[in-house]
């Protein structure tokens, strides 16, 4: 997760940066405007639409830019929480940047001599077509938004979705990406988030482990023997497993083999010692398959 944060930190640092240099433009072109106008004057018929163009999109930027910082601020204020794991810095972001890109676009507008407004009314039916074809897409983005902006789920949870299980690494307008056990990246749709069933880990105080194995039937397969044996085994690990909490269940009572399923809770989340219990009930699992 350090690494994670060190990423949004400089991505973070990169957009002051920037915004301070939008800031120390416009103002340079305010101040310059005369001298710009003439020197434009040489190049451009319609000198204006050039300057009217960048100062649209210079102004825009600030007061986007301007309007995240403090809508952030405020809120991580208000909530305190940490800014590396909100969902809310995520969707203010994203936010932000869509108002970006409409107001490049209409700069563009500006630029060429058009009227953003003429524009807008005569492709309004080409646009709704547009919107009809990509309806998926916007859909993926709703979704993607209204996750940003939920508490359920958030950066550097560990979740568990279908069959996909990972520590969420970045929320997107399209995707929701996922780290899993393997450092595989997993990138599920947002839409398919929305309308699955999810299950996070790290919002519980803690852990469960779950182990489906089966066995084949035969005169000397005993379930009170298998469950002595697989409480025996983690007996060295009772300062962090609520032993209370052990259950052997059957599943699935097949023609040559049952099906079982083993749970229990750890105390707190230790992946050391999550991959130790894993190992050992799993080979204990194993050694009894082998004497039966």
């Amino acid at each position: 997760m350090s690494t994670e944060k060190t990423e949004i930190k400089e991505r973070e640092k990169h957009k002051r940066l920037l915004f301070i240099f939008k800031l120390i433009a416009f103002i340079l072109i305010k101040v310059f405007e005369s001298p710009i106008t003439n020197f434009l004057g040489l190049f451009f018929t319609n000198y204006m639409d050039p300057l009217r163009a960048v100062t649209f999109l210079l102004s825009s930027n600030i007061i986007i830019s301007l309007g995240r910082i403090i809508t952030v601020r405020f809120y991580l204020r208000r909530k305190e929480k940490d800014p590396f794991r909100s969902n809310f810095v995520l969707g203010i972001n994203h936010i932000a940047s869509i108002l970006n890109v409409a107001a490049l676009l209409i700069s563009l507008l500006f630029l060429f001599g058009i009227s953003p407004i003429t524009f807008f009314t005569s492709i309004t039916i080409v646009a709704a077509a547009i919107a009809l074809l990509s309806k998926d897409y916007i859909t993926n983005m709703i979704n993607g938004l209204i996750i940003m902006f939920s508490d359920q789920l958030s950066l550097g949870d560990m979740i568990k979705i279908g069959d996909q299980q990972g520590r969420i690494r970045d929320v997107t307008l399209l995707n929701m990406v996922l780290i899993n056990e393997d450092a595989d990246i997993v990138m599920i749709p947002n839409s398919t988030i929305l309308t699955s069933q999810v299950i996070n880990y790290s919002k519980q105080h803690h852990k469960k482990l779950s182990f489906e194995f089966e066995m084949k039937i035969n005169h000397s397969l005993e379930v009170n023997q298998i469950e002595a044996r697989l409480k025996t085994a983690i007996t060295a690990y009772n300062k962090v497993i609520n032993m209370d909490s052990f259950t052997l269940k059957i599943m699935e009572i097949m023609k040559e083999a049952i099906k079982f399923k083993c749970q229990l809770m750890m105390t707190s989340t230790d992946k050391t010692k999550e991959k130790e219990i894993r190992r050992l009930i799993n080979q204990t699992i194993i050694e009894i398959a082998r004497e039966n």
